[in-house]
């Protein structure tokens, strides 16, 4: 990795260059002043927005889940993976030195104009006839491209940049597996209480059969309504393989979310707990705030600024090279014989400039700055859509916890329609129907209660997801600023 120091170095030592292409400037976009719908409270979003359950399985879900989840360590990975090509960014600036030796052999054939006209060089002439001579070579060889036109130093904005799209990705990540996580836990929570109201009701139904099967042999009542009571029965009784089969599939997707075999948590999740309560009021901030919030809409003007400063690595394409070049080390004819009275050094410099490649150099940078231009719609388009999402979530909770009020005061009715019928049929007083269609209602706004107290909770878990919540903790943080 690059010091410090030499790399201020480098910069103090070019700071009266310039570079070419585009300074970057965080773009602005018109925002609302509030949201469609208002929410109950305004004020600050907590970050750890799932404590709110108040649910300490949750709570030690997550806390693993940040810990061991592999799409999250992947993406930690990849910020190491950008600072350290940003090093190596750097380092393109940076003079060269390496360690060099060379060996070679050499042929000279000199001789006198006497030895060009046949007189022998013994008998009077003074060539000095065929040579072999040996030059061994040591030393260091050093190289420097200055950076004159900025295309390093943009390269390093870009490199820069890259960096922080890779931490905003991993932020998202983040918040994306605390969503997935509450969200299949909720659906866990649910399904169990779904198989605890089907028995519940399933046991109400075969007491009812058992009734209707003695008033058959008493001849009270017909066969009819002992095989009514049995279809009843039964269809409630195939509800229960589907619950079954989604608890265990959340099971499934749990262990997996927090970097485990499927069935891992298996004996940890197996007995039935409560839905996690949702909070008492929602708290969100002004939309003006999202943009701050929101790791994928950072992201994308992060990616915003590396599209910039490629365009600037482009244009310093057009402009001359300079490059400098020296060794110094030590040379002799035998090896053997090094010593520091046999210096050699050389220091050579040269200018490189573009002249019959400028349409393919033109050609890069327009297709750069086009680059620019898909980039920046990519972020208007990701804004607009981070504003929807939280409209959206904010509308699902709200028109969600009126429903909620509606078959809670439903399934109150239909408890009581279930008592007076069963009095009722008891009594002689009305028919099986009564008691049949009683218990269907009730069953059915039992389990759609229980669907909306889970909506309602996974609403307000969409809801602090599309806020951008929850990234800001302390394991991201301290892995990502490692």
């Amino acid at each position: 990795m690059i010091s410090r120091p030499l790399a201020l170095f480098v910069s103090l030592l070019l700071s009266g260059c310039f570079a070419v292409g585009p300074d970057y400037q965080r773009p602005k976009i018109p925002i609302p002043r509030q949201w469609t719908e208002t929410p109950a409270v305004q004020g600050s979003q907590p970050e750890q927005w799932w404590k709110t359950f108040n649910d300490p399985v949750l709570d030690k879900l997550i806390s693993d889940a940040i810990t061991s989840n592999l799409d999250l360590k992947l993406a930690l990975a990849r910020v190491k993976d950008a600072r350290a090509l940003r090093s190596a960014t750097i380092a393109a600036g940076l003079p060269s030195l390496d360690a060099k030796s060379s060996v070679s052999r050499r042929f000279n054939n000199s001789s006198s104009p006497a030895s060009q006209t046949g007189t022998s060089a013994a008998g009077g002439g003074f060539g000095i006839g065929n040579q072999f001579i040996n030059i061994f070579q040591m030393g260091f060889d050093a190289q420097w491209e200055l950076d004159f036109f900025g295309g390093v130093r943009r390269a390093v904005e870009s490199a820069d940049a890259t960096i922080d799209v890779e931490v905003e990705n991993s932020r998202d990540v983040l918040v994306t597996l605390l969503g997935e996580v509450a969200r299949n836990y909720i659906e866990l929570r649910a399904n169990q209480r779904l198989i605890a109201i089907t028995r519940e009701n399933l046991h109400a139904q075969q007491e009812t059969r058992e009734l209707t099967q003695i008033r058959q042999q008493t001849g009270l009542t017909s066969m009819l309504e002992v095989t009514q009571a049995q279809a009843q029965a039964a269809t409630t009784e195939a509800q229960l393989p589907n619950y079954e089969t989604a608890v265990k599939q959340s099971i499934h997707a749990l262990g997996v979310l927090l970097g485990k075999e499927p069935g891992a948590l298996a004996v940890r999740l197996d007995q039935q707990g409560a839905i996690p309560a949702i909070a008492a009021n929602v708290i969100t901030n002004l939309p003006s705030e999202l943009l701050q919030r929101r790791p994928d809409i950072r992201r994308a003007e992060r990616q915003l600024a590396v599209a910039n400063a490629s365009v600037g690595v482009a244009t310093a394409e057009l402009y001359p090279k300079i490059n400098l070049a020296a060794f110094i080390g030590l040379q002799n004819t035998t090896i053997t014989d090094f010593t520091p009275i046999g210096k050699s050094w050389s220091a050579a410099s040269s200018l490189t400039l573009p002249i019959f490649n400028w349409g393919k150099l033109n050609a890069n940078i327009n297709s750069k700055k086009a680059q620019f231009e898909q980039t920046f719609l990519t972020y208007q388009s990701t804004v607009l859509s981070a504003f929807k999402e939280v409209e959206d979530a904010l509308i699902a909770y709200s028109k969600e916890q009126q429903r909620h009020k509606a078959l809670a005061k439903a399934v109150a009715a239909n408890q009581l329609a279930v008592q007076l019928a069963d009095e009722r049929y008891q009594k002689g007083l009305t028919a099986f129907l009564d008691v049949l269609t009683s218990q269907t209602a009730l069953y059915q706004a039992q389990s759609l209660l229980v669907t909306s107290e889970s909506q309602l909770s996974s609403n307000l878990v969409a809801l602090y997801k599309a806020l951008g919540g929850g990234w800001q903790t302390e394991a991201i943080v301290g892995d990502v600023e490692k």
